[in-house]
């Protein structure tokens, strides 16, 4: 390439020819940059499969089973024979998660994101399949359950992976201790499905975790409830701001589909007010207050927008019915609900 650079003299300015030596200079200096520039490309688009450790793409047997040695963050640790990486790890904080998950960001921050890890890996002889592990870090067990339950999806086959786990076409989703994971392909065929299971697998026996009891799973009675339904919202339940770590389970009662609610207040000061709250809160929005017919003390009873709330407290426990289109219905569900409070010992 022959250029005629510029060259500034104060304010006058003066054509200089390039003699042939300086032309063969620039395009050596290009050359360089040029391979340079192809040294870096490759180097970040393919994965040194010399780094690996040797057996570390292959699935474990439970006997085989080796303590966790690195951090989760690792995921090539997990990956069985078969699959390799395509990109490298990538590790997000709360500073920028919305830039991996953008629109899905508040949910986890509000249940106790850590940190979360992820990495697609291809099946080996068919680079076009490929999936990507997503392994969320929350501060507990009540956080991990609280994203996984909000965000089953509603075609799942529950598993015995993990503490809570489904899978899905294409996906698998558990839970184990604080962990919540997502690994997704980007095909549905049954060799990559054996591939993320076994994924998963290699996942659940490396990581030790803590263990947390969720005690609100049996405070909901058993009649009528869709026990694949029990979620956990971790903060501005139904819209209202005070209302958070609220457990939320659907019924059938009749042909009447219902929303029980609870939640484990620290003390039944705080239970009552809360109940004091919510009511002066739908009040304010156009609710009118019923007067109940309920043997529950203190249950209020609220009209809005041609559906009924009810809410009650037992204990330190806070409890009630959301968003109900049959108010005989609403109070039958109420009523279960308390009686299962009293024989739960709440």
């Amino acid at each position: 390439m022959h250029c005629s650079p510029i060259v500034h003299h104060g304010g006058n300015r003066m054509a200089r020819t390039v003699s042939k030596t300086e032309t063969w200079v620039g395009y050596a200096i290009l050359l360089v940059l040029a391979v340079i520039a192809g040294g870096i490309f490759l180097k970040q688009s393919r994965y040194e499969q010399s780094i690996l450790k040797p057996g570390a793409l292959q699935a474990e047997s439970p006997s085989q089973a080796s303590p966790l040695t690195s951090s989760p963050r690792d995921l090539i640790q997990f990956a069985p024979d078969g699959l390799t990486p395509l990109t490298p790890s990538e590790v997000f904080g709360p500073e920028n998660l919305s830039d991996k998950i953008n629109g899905k960001a508040e949910l986890y921050l509000s249940a106790g994101f850590v940190n979360l890890a992820s990495q697609r890996f291809a099946i080996e002889d068919e680079p076009t399949a490929w999936m990507e592990a997503f392994i969320y870090e929350m501060d507990s067990p009540r956080g991990s359950y609280a994203v996984y339950s909000l965000q089953k999806r509603s075609e799942a086959a529950e598993l015995d992976t993990g503490d809570f786990a489904y899978r899905t076409e294409n996906a698998l989703y558990f839970v184990h201790g604080s962990y919540y994971v997502e690994i997704v392909a980007s095909v549905a065929q049954e060799r990559m499905a054996e591939l993320i299971l076994f994924f998963g697998d290699n996942f659940i026996r490396k990581t030790t975790v803590g263990r947390e009891a969720i005690n609100e799973f049996i405070l909901f009675p058993t009649k009528y409830l869709n026990k694949a339904s029990i979620s956990l919202l971790p903060s501005d339940a139904f819209g209202f701001q005070q209302f958070d770590s609220i457990f939320t389970a659907q019924y059938e009662v009749g042909d009447t589909e219902l929303t029980a609610f609870l939640s484990q207040r620290k003390s039944p000061a705080e239970a009552v007010r809360l109940v004091e709250s919510y009511t002066s809160f739908l009040i304010e929005f156009g609710g009118t207050e019923l007067q109940s017919t309920l043997n529950i003390p203190g249950a209020k009873l609220v009209e809005i927008m041609d559906t009924f709330e009810l809410i009650f407290s037992r204990g330190n426990i806070l409890a009630g019915v959301h968003g109900a289109e049959n108010k005989k219905a609403a109070e039958e569900l109420a009523l279960m609900l308390n009686q299962n409070l009293a024989e739960k010992g709440q």
